[in-house]
């Protein structure tokens, strides 16, 4: 969307300054006096051969000397030219209008096509764009679009060198003009971005959200690139804040759905990012990054419904026009990670519960068949795209779900070295790290390291906190986490939790409670974590000898989110005080057993239960 420049405004009008000189009837009136005083004397007589008619003149008075041939000739070249030049003054305008009208149906067939938010849409954008600028050489509004649309077809779907320079030539036409494009401040942002600055690109993207915003001038596509970037940079919670902004100003655009499915899916807000994928594939059948999204989001489950993460990846895998190369080639990993987590639950069913799961899937019961499939998919990812870390990244989740901890820390370490400026490579190395015994120290280092690169993202300040904590150095982990909140405008939830729980562990009530009682309100939206935060909270209540308002603080916790296991086990071990709640004890317990066959409170649980 360009917006036009503002216009300078005119100056006022002034009205010159008039002499009050005597009118002409009054220079030729003689005063009486004059008259009779002087004697009348005779002026010689004087003539004025006029060369010019003077119009004020009255046509009775005015003197006509014969025209001579010059004159002649000079009026019947004006009757030629006079005519003459008015046909070609009306078209030249003819053909003005004619380019303007050119102009505004290329350049609306390329927003249009940019909404669409596909590798065929955008390779369209710029033909209608390319088309544009034949039409007008200088259009800012067209050199944004092909800056805009080129910098996502180099960073988000692998378009090479070529992609990336013509991003830079057609940002750097752009400047040249002198009209405000939201194209070309984005196209700015992103090509900063994946040329390694994300924090130079921040930083200057934040002031013009801020400068617009303060002239009323705010833009959807501002705030949907600032989320994103923002979200690289591992600060979620402000990039949920720009994306839900830019969702307010444009409800439609499934680009900006599709950026809030990928925040709320990092914030572990899975069934929220569900949603917002489902609402991009409503405003834009088979957008292909919410196809992808919503594919590796199911397989992240404990549980995942195989068939639908199948039947979204076959969607990519067939699409007509095919996505980008980038995209089929996530998708192609996306498909080796739906086959080993497939091959592992095999084993727990039933052989025609393997059959009906081999139909939904495609993915054959047998191991080593199966094991060729995912080798097949990752050798056919790697060759669509050799430059893209995501794939290394999803295959380190593949290695992390079948436990080889080690080869799945070297597959994300692989992502790092890649794109060493991507917060979400680091935490997922933290995690793979962390997963085997002994892993924190090295997890702790490496996020020290990042933390060095990238400056305070607070994901990974939250990470680093969790890594010293699990090494028991709690003083450690406290500074990090009040690191992570430092910023009085910031919210980190995570942190708090965290804090809140170290000071419940070290019986300082008031601290613990001061921490929790914010967690439980930053989490607005997030039910599972309201219902953590409060149930760490009714733990302090219930350690300071406050059983009424445990009692209640437990049961505000269920109300947050029924489905919150741990509530159920710390409420029955409150209520196991009192004799008169036995009945209430046991099924509390009971349903903690239920929910949790494996958890870590369920030889007390049963216990409780009377099993």
């Amino acid at each position: 969307m360009t917006a036009p420049p503002a216009a300078a405004e005119a100056p006022a009008a002034t009205s010159a300054g008039r002499i009050n000189a005597p009118s002409q009837q009054a220079a030729r009136t003689a005063r009486p006096s004059d008259s009779t005083s002087r004697p009348t004397q005779r002026r010689p007589q004087v003539v004025v051969e006029e060369v010019e008619d003077d119009d004020d003149e009255p046509a009775s008075r005015r003197k006509n000397p014969p025209k001579s041939n010059g004159s002649k000739m000079l009026s019947m070249v004006l009757l030629i030219l006079i005519p003459l030049f008015a046909g070609g003054y009306g078209f030249y305008s003819a053909q003005a209008k004619k380019r303007g009208r050119e102009l505004k149906k290329n350049l609306d067939v390329a927003t249009e096509q940019l909404k669409h938010d596909s590798f065929a849409s955008y390779k369209k954008a710029c033909e209608a764009a390319d088309l544009a600028l034949e039409v007008d050489a200088d259009s800012t509004a067209a050199h944004g679009y092909l800056a805009y649309a080129y910098a996502i077809r180099w960073g988000e779907h692998g378009g090479g060198d070529d992609a990336r320079r013509q991003a830079e030539e057609h940002l750097a036409a752009a400047q040249k003009g002198k009209e405000l494009s939201s194209h070309l401040i984005a196209a700015q942002a992103l090509i900063k971005t994946y040329s390694g600055d994300g924090k130079g690109a921040l930083a200057s993207l934040e002031t013009q959200v801020k400068e617009l915003n303060d002239q009323n001038k705010a833009s959807s596509l501002l705030y949907l690139t600032l989320g994103l970037i923002q979200m690289n940079a591992g600060d979620l919670e402000r990039a949920r804040d720009s994306l839900e902004r830019a969702q307010a100003l444009a409800p439609d655009d499934p680009r900006v759905y599709a950026g809030l499915g990928a925040v709320y899916r990092r914030l572990g807000q899975d069934n929220t990012a569900w949603k917002n994928y489902d609402f991009a594939l409503r405003y834009e059948k088979d957008h292909p990054e919410s196809l992808l999204g919503r594919s590796l989001l199911m397989l992240e489950q404990d549980a995942p419904n195989y068939a639908v993460a199948s039947r979204d990846i076959k969607k990519l895998l067939e699409a007509e026009p095919p996505p980008s190369p980038r995209q089929l080639a996530t998708a192609q990993l996306a498909r080796s990670l739906l086959i080993a987590r497939v091959a592992l639950a095999m084993p727990s069913l039933k052989p025609d519960q393997q059959q009906l799961l081999t139909e939904a899937t495609g993915v054959p019961a047998e191991p080593a068949k199966a094991k060729q499939e995912v080798t097949k998919a990752e050798e056919t990812g790697f060759a669509l795209d050799k430059q893209n870390p995501e794939l290394n990244l999803i295959k380190g989740r593949r290695l992390l779900a079948e436990g080889n901890f080690d080869a799945a820390a070297e597959e994300i370490r692989k992502a790092v070295r890649a794109d060493g400026s991507r917060a979400q490579f680091h935490v997922e190395l933290a995690k793979a790290l962390m997963g085997k015994p002994g892993g924190e120290k090295e997890a702790s280092e490496a996020l020290v390291t990042a933390l060095k690169t990238m400056g305070d993202s607070p994901k990974l300040v939250v990470m680093l906190g969790n890594a010293y904590r699990r090494q028991n150095k709690l003083e450690d982990a406290l500074a990090q986490y009040q690191r992570a909140v430092k910023d009085p405008k910031a919210k980190n939830p995570e942190a708090r939790l965290a804090m809140g729980a170290i000071y419940r562990e070290r019986s300082e009530w008031d601290k613990s409670k001061e921490q929790l009682e914010k967690a439980s309100q930053e989490f607005f939206g997030q039910p599972d974590r309201v219902a953590n935060a409060l149930t760490e909270l009714g733990r302090v209540y219930q350690g300071k000898g406050d059983a009424a308002k445990a009692d209640e603080t437990y049961q505000r916790a269920l109300q947050a989110d029924e489905n919150y296991s741990p509530t159920y086990y710390f409420y029955a071990q409150l209520l196991s005080k009192d004799a008169k709640q036995s009945g209430k004890v046991k099924t509390l317990a009971a349903e903690y057993v239920r929910r949790e066959p494996k958890g870590e409170y369920l030889a007390d649980a049963q216990r409780l239960a009377g099993n």
